[in-house]
């Protein structure tokens, strides 16, 4: 069950606010018009000519002088914007150049000498006595190519590294960079490389991966077809190996480009604080004109008076609005509020339509705009294959619109990772019985959601129902 939560998110408020800038403008230019109208009336009861004059000149001031204010506050505002994102990439660059050091001092590959590179090598011959049958329109399935890739694949896979690294007290991540396992459909032919800083190390490894070889054929014959196994040779030998030195050299020039980009950075942002100082004391020096002591009433005050008030009043609506709909608002609220996981954020269509400041506000806002949506979609598949790898069914379901849905399943299933999986889409199970036989059904589910539309108590309604059938969300796809 989940709990409710108090908590409001300012920024989500203030882009929902700044979303509504149309109506809330509006709003303001009505309420401005009709204060300017009642000021203009009080002015015609209160004025004499002479004195029209004057006013009209303070009026021409106060405009001048609230443009050059909105003209100084959306330089701070920009400055400011600028320094958060300046900042953003200070951190990004930090945390590469770490991650970049700790490879170079870590990295046993790194550390080799590429003119002196001890390499064990082992080669083997993989059959499975397939023979073409003469005369026969169909023959048996030649199953030797599964057999190499099987091999090859559970030679490097998480559970051999790691097992192996344990051993030589080694980080499964470098210890992987050491093993180079290829194999030749054409000849049948295996190998497996090995490289380290001696030749005893090197042939120890080799030799614990060769056991590791010996340990798998029975698995792989009772799993992908019967084989037999011939080792072709076992040597050990230094060699030189330009591809290292290459890596290497690499990995410095990457070291010193980004250690550059940071000082750019940092040089960029003590210009961006000075500009925003300057901005700042620019706006804090603007002067506000002084009204003429005519003694009557000014319409501009009346104006810009209706002005502020009508834009608060459409900015509070917009506020409460926000407050009380309920909506999903983003792929991060819907992860932080009910805690499920998010496969990945997709544009809505309106969404690729968008122009001019509209655009530009989901830029800021960091919305997808459609560009990505190709990549994201082989993400999304990417993960649930990660996360479900086992998982033949999927199933994706919620209260989005029936042929959303249906593209989106779509999609997934044409996606390079899904392939031979079957997905399939179906409406949200609060408001389809059919659903819930499919839920039961599927290995994994994943719950789509819109941000026109889709609601919080949803998505947990859902989430609770799926878990009653004994099954769980592996994550969302949020149209934003």
């Amino acid at each position: 069950m989940y709990e409710e939560t108090e908590e409001i998110d300012l920024v989500s408020l203030f882009f929902t606010v700044l979303h509504k800038y149309r109506q809330i403008l509006a709003v303001a230019m009505i309420c401005a018009v009709l204060g300017g109208v009642l000021g203009v009336y009080k002015y015609s009861r209160s004025r004499a000519d002479a004195e029209q004059t004057v006013e009209q000149e303070y009026e021409q001031a106060m405009t001048e002088y609230h443009d050059l204010q909105v003209q100084r506050e959306a330089a701070v505002n920009s400055f400011k914007l600028q320094l958060k994102q300046n900042e953003a990439e200070q951190e990004r660059s930090e945390y590469d150049i770490e991650h970049a050091q700790e490879y170079i001092s870590k990295s046993v590959l790194n550390s080799l000498d590429p003119y002196k590179v001890s390499m064990s090598t082992a080669i083997y011959c993989i059959s499975t006595g397939y023979k073409i049958q003469p005369g026969m329109t169909y023959q048996d399935p030649d199953y030797t190519g599964a057999v190499l890739s099987a091999y090859s694949s559970l030679l490097t896979d998480h559970s051999a590294v790691s097992e192996i690294a344990q051993q030589f007290n080694m980080e499964e991540r470098y210890l992987s960079e050491l093993i180079n396992v290829q194999v030749d459909p054409e000849t049948h032919l295996l190998t497996i490389s090995i490289y380290a800083q001696t030749e005893d190390t090197s042939r120890a490894i080799l030799d614990a991966v060769m056991e590791r070889f010996g340990q798998l054929r029975s698995t792989i014959a009772s799993t992908v077809a019967p084989h037999t196994v011939k080792q072709v040779s076992v040597s050990t030998s230094t060699t030189v190996q330009s591809w290292l030195r290459d890596t290497q050299r690499s990995s410095d020039d990457n070291i010193t480009a980004l250690q550059t980009r940071m000082t750019e950075l940092q040089n960029a942002h003590d210009v961006l604080e000075e500009n925003l100082a300057d901005a700042q004391q620019a706006l804090s020096d603007l002067q506000q004109p002084q009204r003429p002591a005519t003694g009557g009433s000014s319409a501009v005050k009346y104006a810009v008076l209706g002005f502020l008030l009508g834009g608060v009043a459409a900015a509070g609506i917009a506020v409460v609005r926000f407050l009380t709909a309920g909506k999903v608002y983003s792929a991060q609220e819907l992860h932080r509020t009910t805690g499920l996981a998010v496969l990945g954020a997709l544009a809505v269509p309106c969404t690729k339509k968008l122009r001019g400041l509209d655009k530009q506000i989901n830029k800021w806002e960091r919305r997808p705009d459609g560009s990505t949506d190709g990549e994201i979609l082989h993400l999304i598949a990417a993960t649930i294959l990660n996360r479900a790898p086992e998982a033949n069914r999927i199933l994706v379901t919620g209260d989005v619109d029936d042929a959303q849905l249906s593209a989106l399943a779509q999609a997934l299933q044409a996606a390079d990772a899904l392939q031979g999986r079957t997905v399939t889409a179906a409406p949200s199970i609060l408001r389809s019985a059919a659903t819930v036989s499919q839920v039961v059904q599927a290995d994994a589910i994943v719950l789509a959601a819109d941000c026109r539309s889709t609601r919080y108590t949803s998505i947990r309604t859902q989430d609770e129902q799926i878990r009653d059938l004994g099954k769980k969300i592996l994550g969302c796809v949020v149209y934003e």
